[in-house]
């Protein structure tokens, strides 16, 4: 009998010793992913070294990204590039550009296909051949992290700021 008492008493402690372990491991990937998300993450936007484009407002950088730039903003028609859909700098991109979540600019695309409206910006497979892009395409555009953007492409200023003045607006929470 004190022996079946024990091994109750041994099974409580181990059942409590769950009960309390076992909402703080849960809680370790959201407190790991909110740790994560105080990281703020800037977004350069680039042309090719030889563009007329200086600056753009971030209503212009939104209407060439969503290619209702019918008659561009410097007297040519800019060519977007895109990351790809689901990576972490184009979905800050089309929530801070765009205003849009992954499955909004996913509808909004699709509402223009079938509306026989131009379709999005080329998605490119990587950070090199995206640059590689805009290097060679005079009307080429794209983004990326500043520590990222290469000497043979130009950043260029968006609402009058380049990514390392205050307030610049292409930020975004990682």
């Amino acid at each position: 009998m004190a022996r079946s008492m024990k091994l109750v008493r041994s099974r409580r402690s181990v059942l409590l010793s769950l009960a309390v372990a076992l909402p703080l491991l849960c809680a370790l990937p959201s407190a790991e992913h909110s740790a994560r998300a105080a990281v703020r993450v800037t977004l350069a936007v680039f042309v090719a070294k030889d563009s007329t484009i200086q600056n753009l407002k971030m209503s212009e950088l939104r209407r060439i990204f969503t290619n209702a730039d019918d008659s561009g903003f410097s007297g040519t028609r800019s060519i977007p590039f895109n990351h790809t859909a689901r990576s972490s700098d184009r979905v800050g991109f089309d929530q801070t550009v765009l205003r849009m979540s992954p499955e909004e600019v996913s509808r909004f695309w699709i509402d223009r296909k079938i509306r026989g409206l131009p379709g999005p910006p080329r998605a490119v497979d990587s950070l090199s051949q995206l640059l590689r892009l805009v290097t060679n395409t005079n009307a080429g555009m794209g983004y990326a992290r500043p520590n990222q953007v290469t000497k043979d492409v130009r950043v260029i200023r968006i609402d009058g700021k380049l990514p390392s003045e205050a307030g610049y607006p292409l930020q975004f929470d990682e």
